[in-house]
């Protein structure tokens, strides 16, 4: 090796030692120490008891409070992902061409982006309000009778997601508006000419050529939900009952008495994104299956 090139590779390094130290510090350090502290029983004080993986069993055999929020850790994340897509996507192709109403219309879409989560999610608990919320309130000078939205066990969850895809679809569409515009206009036109309708145009021309921004987008997103916790506790503490309590707020209300089992918790999700991101992977970034 050069000595030129030997200067270059110890100027890289330099320059990425920070960032490696950083993700050491405040990301793997404390993955492992999570990892090993679900082997033990402990409440924070005294002394730790090792107990191998009776955390795991625990969970998946006799903790039904788990159980329940794995299963709406899924139910979020495949709502969740599939809604904000869809309309993430169409306001994309209504707001994708360049004019002076288009870029209003995408700071008006963008804006809930920026408010911060919990300020934003206290707004709209007031909003489902059942007696005096807006949302009934509107509903009922119309003829319908509004659910008790957050109060409902079976409408809570619903409500979240419904606050969490109007709070972050706009992130998504300025992404996907960004893909879109770089779709050459020439494709379009040689398609229109062979008599190509809209349907036509968008399969076989726009959502290939998306395929690559729509695989970052959809990663985003799947990470985003499957670690959400701020706005639903905000809104319901994962309630009522443990209608919305997902895993990051079981790990959440758990760490205070029973660090083993939140940090049990915390492995399991690590795995559960691991997974479903490598699945991902595999299915390739230009949407065929890897060889």
């Amino acid at each position: 090796m050069s000595k030129r090139k030997r200067q270059e590779m110890l100027s890289a390094y330099a320059l990425l030692f920070p960032a490696i130290l950083l993700l050491l510090v405040f990301m793997l350090i404390p993955m492992i120490n999570s990892a090993w502290y679900s082997l033990f029983k402990w409440n924070l004080v005294g002394e730790k008891k090792f107990v191998g993986l009776s955390n795991f069993s625990f969970m998946f055999v006799k903790d039904a409070s788990f159980k329940k929020a794995l299963l709406n850790t899924c139910v979020y994340t495949i709502i969740n992902m599939v809604s904000t897509l869809i309309l993430a996507l169409g306001c994309a192709l209504l707001f994708q061409k360049q004019s002076r109403v288009n870029s209003i219309w995408r700071a008006i879409i963008f804006v809930p982006v920026v408010v911060p989560m919990t300020v934003m999610g206290m707004v709209w608990k007031m909003l489902y309000e059942p007696q005096y919320g807006a949302i009934n309130q509107i509903l009922s000078a119309i003829g319908i009778s509004g659910p008790k939205w957050l109060f409902d066990s079976k409408v809570a969850m619903l409500a979240v997601i419904l606050f969490n895809v109007w709070k972050e679809f706009g992130l998504y569409s300025i992404i996907l508006v960004g893909g879109l515009q770089k779709i050459p206009a020439e494709l379009y036109e040689a398609a229109s000419v062979e008599g190509a309708n809209w349907w036509q145009s968008f399969r076989r021309i726009t959502m290939p050529m998306l395929r690559p921004i729509m695989f970052f987008t959809t990663t985003i997103l799947l990470i985003n939900s499957f670690k959400a916790f701020d706005h639903i506790w905000v809104m319901t503490n994962g309630g009522p009952g443990n209608s919305t309590t997902t895993l990051v707020t079981y790990i959440y209300t758990k760490v205070f008495d029973s660090v083993g089992l939140a940090s049990a918790a915390s492995v399991v999700l690590f795995v559960m994104v691991f997974l479903v991101t490598m699945v991902k992977n595999y299915i390739g970034r230009d949407g065929a299956i890897d060889e």
